[in-house]
């Protein structure tokens, strides 16, 4: 092992540690939400009890009605193991840590430089994009980065069994993460030809065709990646109750896919509309300045980057464009491909380059990580290593539920009563639960605190219910 490869290790080992414990305390101190964080652990509960991938927080009972991420099914065994929430956190901040790993050898195969490819593993680990989403509760795409750099990697090295089996995972984590793995099959056709046409002009001979098992591994990832993609939102999806329940979030470019697609194409004025404003300008700002702005200087990798960069530039959900949520997993593995070679084109503009390259990418980095990071110095979230009397109360309080009971919960106690089959969101429970758990401090979900108190009222006037009152706070509804 070489010394890069060594401080590679190293980062990922110091990455795992500061966000496994981050991440856990966040959880432990109910920072965790219902969404995402109580939705999955529901899902798992449930799972490994016999009612496969669902929960009762969602829009539709089974998740993948939702987000077709079939990779879940993966994990219920080791759930099953250890059922806790912390493992699905553990498990996400180590997957996170080793894409490092693959971009490291990718970019030492590209570069044919250690030093800047471990710049660019470590700038990976700092990369704010990835950071948030690691903080940031559960989401299986939080899985995509590392499982689609290590399928790259091995379709570079033309390894096709294990480069088809990451690819299908990555395309396993939600149903739009097959369009990424489809572009890049297309760019594995057009760079395969590329590379053929520049080798054999060299020797002279101008008829030429790439490698066959390319060619073959490319449009089979193309094809099969169209009819995974159609039969997911077209059959399985709704079958499971719901469908592309986030097109919502296109809306004002039209109410279907179709529509869509029509409008971006034929009505510029909407589309400009949509992608000239200042918080996007300010989203793509962070997107490229941890890296650089190097996937500027890449070509045709910019077909890998375009379809989760049209996902979240063409809506206006404003969260999915802040940056700061699970939203750029998508986009992460991607930029540092593009990075990659922007780094090679600007080395063979500028071959004096070489001995600064790497010193820039980790400025960069760093200071992405400084200004921009969930775990930036200023800023730390210190209050997690600490505690007090609000998060002690809850943990008494939690005491108090009976492990079969249904329960709706505020938002920051959902997920760490999802281990049941059935748990709400206070408020939005479609019947009346077992227990009802009461923050009267707390009337998030709720228009205003007079709306909570009405909330309460409903609940005493039924006569179903009996109050335990805590520190003139807490309210404990119980069912009689």
């Amino acid at each position: 092992m070489s010394k890069y490869e060594k401080i590679v290790w190293i980062s990922i080992l110091i990455y795992a540690l500061a966000f496994g414990l981050t991440t856990s305390l966040r959880h432990y101190n109910f920072q965790t939400q219902t969404g995402d964080m109580a939705i999955f652990v529901n899902t798992m509960w449930n799972t490994i009890h016999g009612r496969a991938m669902r929960n009762t927080l969602e829009e539709v009972p089974n998740t993948l009605g939702v987000h077709m991420s079939p990779i879940l099914f993966l994990l219920a065994p080791l759930y099953w193991l250890f059922t806790s929430p912390y493992t699905l956190l553990i498990l996400q901040t180590i997957t996170v840590a080793l894409g490092a790993l693959p971009l490291f050898y990718l970019a030492r195969k590209i570069l044919e430089n250690e030093k800047l490819a471990a710049s660019l593993a470590i700038g990976y680990l700092m990369y704010p994009g990835l950071e948030w989403a690691n903080f940031y509760d559960f989401h299986p795409i939080t899985f995509f980065p590392t499982l689609f750099l290590t399928g790259f990697y091995f379709a570079y090295e033309k390894k096709w069994l294990p480069a088809a089996i990451f690819l299908a995972l990555a395309a396993a984590t939600r149903e739009d993460a097959i369009l990424v793995v489809a572009s890049a099959g297309i760019y594995f056709l057009i760079k395969g030809r590329q590379h053929d046409t520049v080798k054999r002009v060299a020797s002279r001979n101008i008829s030429f065709e790439p490698s066959r098992e390319a060619t073959i591994f490319s449009l089979s990832m193309i094809i099969l990646a169209i009819i995974y993609f159609i039969i997911s939102v077209k059959i399985l999806m709704p079958h499971f109750g719901g469908g592309l329940l986030r097109l919502d979030r296109y809306e004002h470019l039209g109410g279907s896919a179709g529509e869509i697609a029509k409008n971006i194409f034929f009505h510029p004025a909407l589309l400009a509309q949509t992608l000239l404003t200042g918080d996007k300008f300010i989203y793509l700002f962070w997107l490229l300045a941890p890296l650089g702005f190097l996937p500027l200087l890449a070509r045709a990798e910019w077909l890998i980057i375009i379809p989760g960069l049209a996902e979240n530039l063409l809506t206006n959900y404003r969260f999915q464009f802040s940056g700061l949520y699970q939203y750029d997993t998508i986009l992460v593995g991607s930029l540092f491909i593009a990075a990659i070679y922007g780094a090679k084109n600007l080395l063979a503009l500028k071959p004096g380059f070489k001995k600064y390259a790497g010193s820039l990418i980790l400025i960069a980095a760093a200071a992405g990580f400084i200004l921009h990071s969930p775990i930036k110095p200023i800023g730390f979230p210190i209050a997690l290593f600490k505690s007090n009397p609000h998060w002690t109360t809850l943990r008494e309080i939690m005491k108090k539920v009976p492990a079969d009971a249904s329960v709706a919960a505020h938002t920051n106690l959902v997920p760490h009563l999802a281990h049941r089959e059935k748990i709400y969101l206070l408020g939005r429970e479609p019947a009346p639960a077992d227990i009802v758990l009461i923050d009267g401090a707390d009337y998030f979900g709720f228009e205003s605190p007079a709306e909570l108190e009405a909330y309460v009222d409903r609940h005493m006037i039924s006569g179903r219910y009996t109050m335990e009152v805590i520190q003139n706070r807490y309210f404990i509804l119980k069912k009689k």
